[in-house]
């Protein structure tokens, strides 16, 4: 559909800025994507599955599929995107009101 389209072309985009060298290099190093994954929380990515009222996108499970299958399809890592994006489901199914009201927004924000 359109919106998956959409997402997919920006995520290309933005994959286009993290070429294999910086991925080999991270690897080589054992380090964590920290530059790939505030770019993705920048753009939005991350909170793709929060609620809008939250500061989140409020889009479902097929964007965020889409969202990891072309970080893949572009030479990028999504592992740690995947985990950005799924942890805050405990707080948005388990937690109060007051607890995602004072989380859910900071999650959004990459605070």
């Amino acid at each position: 559909n359109e919106v998956h389209e959409e997402i997919r072309s920006s995520i290309q985009s933005l994959c286009a800025q993290f070429p294999g060298q910086y991925w080999q290099k991270l690897d080589k190093e054992v380090k964590y994507p920290t530059e790939f994954v505030q770019a993705l929380t920048e753009s939005g990515y991350l909170s793709l599955l929060i609620p809008e009222e939250y500061g989140g996108s409020g889009l479902g499970l097929k964007e965020a599929c889409v969202v990891l299958e072309e970080i893949h399809r572009s030479g990028c890592n999504g592992g740690a995107a995947h985990a950005q994006m799924y942890t805050m489901g405990t707080i948005l199914k388990h937690g109060s009101e007051n607890q995602k009201k004072e989380f859910l927004p900071k999650i959004a924000s990459g605070e």
